[in-house]
């Protein structure tokens, strides 16, 4: 079902966005230090050489501005002039660094931090970035491993999140934090890595070692699954017009083999399922 779309050999490829202004697929190779993005109907891929690690990042009213979760700080990104204007540092503690992020739907930036090192400790925690006042707040959340999945509902009343080394995902109440409870737990041999919701309120997963992509309905049970080629898949994204296209980063790092699907720009047609125009940050 999954064909290449980019044959990027990213190392860890991560954060699909589409901007639906612009027809780009944008992404980042977190390892490489390195924004990635495909133009809808060409083959050329995009590259921007950053001055560190991009584990995250948001669309925002100007289509040539980007807000960037980078390793140690919040920046907007010029992707005319390569300019960044540094917006806040990473409120992480000393040897973590920014991770998953997504906008909430009213344009806050909800992102993670995470442990550099190996073994991971449980230092992670959950933040958002207020565009009405750019400040940075430390949610009311549990600390984790490897913060994912951050997501949320069509209404945004419900906020998704997991720590990958728990191998669930989970839920609450948005923006409240209140009712807190597990959405999910994998069921297969991979680990849940980044997520989408798409226009029904159903949350896709990309499951990192598990060789698949999986669709949860609302109530958190299995609807459908989806075998990709890529081992590590890392984030689902339903892009292009319509929103009915599916794309999947993955990643080759820690493979002694990879296969040409590792570290690919992945992407399946489906007209079946749609997505939703994603929400920018509104500073």
């Amino acid at each position: 079902m999954f064909s290449i779309a980019a044959d990027v050999r990213n190392t860890l490829g991560e954060c699909p966005l589409w901007c639906e202004r612009t027809c780009r697929l944008y992404w980042t190779d977190i390892e490489c230090s390195e924004l990635l993005a495909l133009e809808e109907g060409d083959d050329a891929v995009m590259r921007w050489s950053l001055p560190e690690r991009l584990g995250s990042f948001a669309l925002t009213e100007k289509s040539h501005i980007l807000l960037m979760g980078l390793a140690s700080r919040l920046a907007f990104y010029d992707l005319n002039t390569g300019i960044l204007t540094t917006v806040a540092a990473s409120p992480g503690e000393t040897g973590t660094r920014t991770g998953d992020g997504r906008c909430d739907r009213a344009g806050n930036f909800v992102f993670g931090t995470m442990d550099e090192g190996y073994p991971v400790k449980v230092i992670g925690k959950f933040h958002r970035l207020n565009a009405a006042t750019l400040t940075v707040e430390t949610l009311a959340l549990p600390e984790v491993a490897i913060p994912n999945s951050i997501c949320f509902s069509p209404d945004g009343c419900t906020i998704y999140y997991s720590d990958s080394m728990q191998g669930k995902i989970f839920c609450c109440d948005y923006p409240s934090l209140e009712n807190p409870r597990v959405f999910t737990e994998t069921a297969g041999n991979g680990a849940p890595d980044g997520s989408c919701v798409d226009a029904m309120g159903y949350l896709w997963n990309a499951e990192w070692g598990g060789n698949r992509i999986v669709r949860y309905s609302p109530d958190g049970t299995t609807d459908t699954i989806l075998p990709s080629p890529g081992i590590q898949s890392t984030c689902p994204i339903l892009a292009g017009e319509g929103f009915t296209n599916l794309y999947c980063t993955t990643a080759s790092v820690g493979l002694s083999a990879p296969s040409i699907y590792d570290g690919a720009l992945l992407k399946a047609e489906s007209a079946v399922f749609a997505g939703l125009p994603e929400s920018r940050f509104a500073a």
